[in-house]
């Protein structure tokens, strides 16, 4: 089994994977008592790693260059989303739509559950529990029912009724007054119940590497070749931190000679992100006060437990933070099959057009499908 290293960022010390990482903490960092990401995972890659023909599709081809290489992975043939080629922009650049609305459960998260679950299941746990908006929840309680794990989620109230029909069967859900609560009530219960995996998607190891293969497929479909411009819906992070792990081992492993530009988005108001950015603030992590309510929920927050690695990846890429507004979401019908979230990237696109320039590559990142949410 090849070897993955976690190291803290905070004290510097090195730990053997898998470990159970919330037993380490840095308190003085911590949001509410929800701990912001500090791992860095080293992992020894090859280019054998990435071409062996293991006769299987979707995230599961990569398992070579992924964590738990001999662990019990239950897979439903995820990833090997289509790259669809989109004629929204006259500016002479190709505008592709990775659409991860056509994963199991209609988005991103099942990459990462997978390998989620799985060391849930090597730590010998009977129970696990994330927090969620909604579709971490739905692919997280999939995945565990298949693995025979019993799954706890704990949502805001206000999670759509579509979403959460998808997660009651076999489930225990515990709803809070907004996803701010729901984080904390989740932390707090976890810490109660030792028997408990706790599976906090922004920050978990093996969900975050289990999400990267997205960029592997990237690079593949544009005849390994990275792309020049990332745009992805970004709430706690996760996924913009594995996009790039994904192409970082690319280029590591010298196949690519360049990152691409990053471009998070988030809800104007909501938008911790885009606010340290613009403001440059490097030492803390932003808290907003009273963000906005936005239908945008999965990308509409007070604060980001990715931040530092977010802003790290925009200073090393040139990246650029954007937010928009529901009513700009709203007014675009670029592709309707998406969530309302994840229809975010469209406005994104229509306010950097001027930055692209002829003959790049841009990939929107569509995370998730549109289930007919109800409107609060």
């Amino acid at each position: 089994m090849k070897k993955l290293t976690l190291n803290c960022n905070v004290c510097s010390q090195s730990f053997n994977y898998p470990l159970t990482q919330p037993e380490h903490r840095h308190q003085d960092l911590e949001i509410g008592g929800v701990p912001i990401n500090f791992w860095q995972a080293v992992y020894q890659l090859s280019v054998a790693d990435l071409i062996v023909d293991n006769g299987v599709e979707g995230i599961l081809r990569f398992r070579h260059m992924l964590p738990l290489e001999g662990a019990e992975i239950v897979s439903q043939g995820e990833g090997n989303t289509p790259l669809r080629k989109l004629d929204i922009l006259s500016t002479g650049a190709d505008i592709l739509l990775k659409d991860e609305s056509l994963n199991p459960t209609g988005s991103f998260k099942d990459r990462g559950m997978p390998f989620l679950i799985a060391e849930a299941k090597l730590l010998n746990k009977k129970k696990a529990a994330i927090p969620s908006t909604g579709n971490a929840g739905i692919s997280f309680v999939t995945y565990a029912n298949l693995a025979n794990i019993e799954p706890v989620v704990f949502l805001p109230q206000d999670t759509p009724q579509a979403k959460i029909d998808m997660m009651k069967n076999n489930a225990t859900l515990v709803f809070d007054r907004d996803l701010i609560q729901s984080y904390e009530h989740f932390f707090s219960f976890c810490r109660q119940a030792p028997d408990t995996y706790n599976g906090f998607p922004a920050t978990n190891t093996a969900y975050i590497q289990g999400l990267k293969t997205a960029a592997y497929e990237i690079y593949m479909q544009l005849n390994c070749h990275s792309p020049d411009w990332v745009i992805i819906p970004c709430g706690s992070g996760g996924n913009i931190v594995s996009y790039f792990q994904g192409f970082q081992d690319l280029q590591r492993m010298g196949l690519i000679d360049k990152q691409p530009r990053f471009v998070p988005v988030q809800i104007e108001g909501a938008d911790p992100i885009t606010y340290g950015f613009e403001h440059q603030i490097r030492d803390r992590v932003p808290v907003l006060s009273n963000p906005v309510f936005s239908r945008a929920e999965a990308i509409a927050s007070d604060t980001c437990f990715n931040y530092f690695k977010i802003q790290d990846i925009l200073r090393a890429t040139n990246g650029l933070a954007i937010s928009v507004t529901d009513e700009q979401i709203d007014q675009d019908r670029s592709f309707d099959g998406l969530e309302f979230s994840s229809r975010s990237i469209f406005p994104a696109l229509a306010k950097i057009q001027n930055l692209i320039k002829q003959g790049e590559t841009v990939v929107l990142i569509g995370t998730a499908k549109n289930r007919k949410e109800i409107i609060v």
